[in-house]
């Protein structure tokens, strides 16, 4: 099943074309690339970026055959919503205001939402620091995250120096970006384990004397879909917390509701000593697969967090848009009309959708390695199932490539996650872009870049790739 010479070299000029436009954004890079080799009309397998999309399950899905329907009918009724809003305002565009009676329903949607499916309370109350904060999306949420660690150490210290992120890796790479377009101290955490995920004893690689004011988390790895067990991510906070009590914990949360185990990943989260600290950023876009919705929030009980990014949606262009917030209200209807049998059918539209994706991830990964064994190390650590290829989780995948792959990128003068491109047609992306930032370094803002262990984890992770699946249209053969 290898390509052929010429379908090689149609792959690598196209990677050539986009080099140098996305040089800093493999992300970007592999995805174009492999969009214009579907567009050419050659089976690329995989994906760069995996936003979940309705169209590309199986009319006549096997396993689930109305998944399709069921999803469309979801998306087709809330963005009809949106059009009679729409309707209503056009004819009288400064006579309404969806902003004064769409935000109040909108957080209370998400509050019921949390409240049912999840099991924890998050209440906006009046004369009181907001609990939950919607934006236009979800990585402008975490950037009011972000800014709510800032601005509690300014209110601690009297503003004395920067504050300082703590993030383990291997992290997204938007995140990373964002603490230094804000000019945050950022300490990258190297994991001592192999399977890549945090554990208590990584913090001993923390350099004595470092403050950390926030450390930013995933219960469920977007570069890696693992699902980091919930005892060990608590045993992970809890002694962040030991050693820098006035730190806040991001947790990044919006591929938790696809899980089947959602409630039991977060429920440890909801105690008088932890919900002080804590930070949870929730989306629609991957539980309901509206990424371009840019439905975005941040839910908290820690007063002193929660200050800064009050301000930050009062006083920023930062909220969601009329479009989004009419949107997002159908989306979660069930949840503020209390429907009972409606939030049933939505809890359980979730789960078939993350298991619609894990399933492709399966099948494709079976495939990949039925026909590439070569490309790929005996040795998988960071896959949970490296045989079955079955588990719960998100939608990514982190194989590592063989040394055999290694030469031909050696021969070829490209990284081997390119080499492994042109030979599979399985467009990924190398995990150490989710292993450091540029722009951190170039900032003088990493506090620990010269330091070994990362240096050396940085290297490693330059064998590894992340797939992703969301877009990729499942096997026919």
């Amino acid at each position: 099943m290898t390509p052929s010479r010429d379908e090689k070299a149609v792959r690598l000029e196209v990677y050539r074309e986009y080099e140098k436009t996305f040089a800093s954004a493999p992300i970007r890079l592999m995805s174009r690339a492999a969009a214009r080799m579907q567009a050419l009309g050659f089976g690329d397998q995989a994906t760069a970026i995996g936003d979940m999309d309705w169209r590309t399950v199986p009319a006549d899905d096997p396993v689930d055959p109305t998944l399709r329907q069921d999803w469309s009918d979801l998306l087709r009724e809330a963005f009809d919503h949106a059009s009679g809003w729409l309707a209503q305002l056009s004819n009288h565009p400064m006579g309404y205001n969806i902003d004064s009676i769409g935000y109040p329903a909108l957080v209370n949607a998400w509050s019921a939402l949390w409240r049912e499916q999840v099991g924890i309370e998050f209440v906006n109350r009046p004369a009181a620091t907001p609990e939950i904060s919607a934006f236009h999306g979800g990585n402008q949420a975490l950037q009011a995250a972000l800014l709510g660690v800032a601005e509690a150490r300014r209110e601690r210290t009297g503003g004395d120096g920067r504050a300082t992120i703590l993030a383990p890796v291997p992290t997204f790479s938007c995140p990373m970006d964002q603490m230094a377009l804000q000019g945050l101290d950022v300490v990258l955490l190297p994991p001592a384990s192999p399977d890549m995920d945090p554990d208590a004893s990584d913090l001993d690689r923390v350099p004595d004397g470092v403050e950390v004011d926030g450390v930013y988390l995933m219960p469920i790895t977007n570069p890696t879909g693992r699902t980091i067990p919930p005892r060990r991510l608590e045993a992970f906070v809890r002694a962040v917390l030991e050693r820098w009590p006035h730190a806040g914990v991001i947790l990044d949360s919006v591929y938790v509701r696809l899980h089947p185990r959602h409630a039991e990943l977060l429920s440890w989260i909801d105690t008088p000593e932890l919900a002080d600290r804590m930070i949870v950023i929730d989306s629609l876009s991957k539980t309901h697969g509206v990424t371009g919705l840019r439905s975005g929030v941040v839910l908290s009980r820690a007063r002193g967090l929660m200050a800064g990014v009050h301000r930050y949606a009062q006083n920023v262009m930062a909220g969601p848009s009329n479009m989004m917030q009419a949107v997002s209200v159908a989306l979660l209807a069930p949840y503020l009309a209390g429907d009972r049998d409606l939030m049933a059918h939505r809890m359980a539209l979730q789960l078939r959708i993350g298991r619609h994706m894990q399933r492709r991830r399966r099948l494709l990964l079976e495939r990949l390695f039925d026909r590439y064994r070569d490309l790929l190390d005996p040795w998988q650590p960071v896959l949970p199932d490296p045989t079955g290829f079955d588990w719960e989780g998100s939608l990514y995948a982190v194989v590592r490539l063989s040394d055999r792959c290694l030469e031909l990128a050696s021969e070829q003068g490209i990284p081997p996650t390119v080499a492994f491109y042109l030979e599979t047609g399985y467009a990924g992306v190398p995990l150490s872009g989710f292993c450091g930032n540029a722009n951190l370094r170039r900032h003088g803002l990493l506090v620990n870049g010269g330091e070994a262990t990362l240096t050396s984890f940085q290297e490693e992770s330059t064998r590894y790739v992340r797939l992703s699946f969301g877009m990729t249209p499942p096997p026919t053969a």
